[in-house]
């Protein structure tokens, strides 16, 4: 076992005393060098995007194809935050208290009234299944019959492609870190 002065002096580790200003999620990733063995090729703050509407998100890993090895380690870099068939996306999300009503993009299906500042706002499914941990503050996934469930931290949500909104329970933000695999619907 490696003790911490023998770790690679190409690793960094996080300063618990350094103060954060907005979503900086520190994120480390491996590939393979030109011989094919494992390395750390990135170690680096993500800063958050804001998003009207929801809070503000850090994109961390977007493809839009399964990947394949070895490989350097490079981010896709895939636009958009919802995935096609075989995609994914991994972000960590800080939404505000209240209702989550983004903009909607292509990729959601809304009925009538999920559209921003209707009846259902908020409001929407995806051809995506996704797989969710929340890390702190309280939320509420509500179905579109009502069904609603509370979340607190450490509690997995996996959601697959059926209507639903977020809220966040509080007034505190909610965090929340998301892994989407983009689906088919029949």
């Amino acid at each position: 076992m490696k003790t911490k002065s023998q770790i690679s002096k190409n690793v960094t580790t996080n300063n618990p005393d350094e103060k954060r200003q907005g979503m900086k999620v520190r994120t480390v990733v491996t590939g393979h060098d030109a011989k094919g063995r494992a390395v750390f090729v990135r170690d680096e703050q993500v800063d958050g995007t804001p998003i009207p509407g929801l809070g503000e998100l850090a994109f961390l890993w977007n493809a839009d194809e399964p990947a394949t090895y070895p490989n350097v380690g490079n981010n896709p870099a895939a636009p958009g935050i919802f995935p096609p068939v075989g995609g994914i996306r991994y972000i960590i999300g800080t939404y505000l208290p209240g209702v989550i009503a983004p903009e909607p993009t292509p990729e959601m299906h809304l009925e009538d009234g999920d559209e921003p500042g209707g009846a259902n706002d908020g409001f929407h499914k995806t051809d995506t299944t996704d797989f969710g941990v929340l890390l702190s503050g309280n939320m509420a996934l509500e179905l579109d019959d009502g069904a609603e469930v509370v979340l607190s931290p450490g509690d997995v949500l996996i959601e697959n492609g059926t209507r639903h909104r977020w809220r966040v329970v509080g007034d505190v933000p909610a965090t929340l870190a998301s892994f989407i695999i983009g689906a088919s619907r029949r």
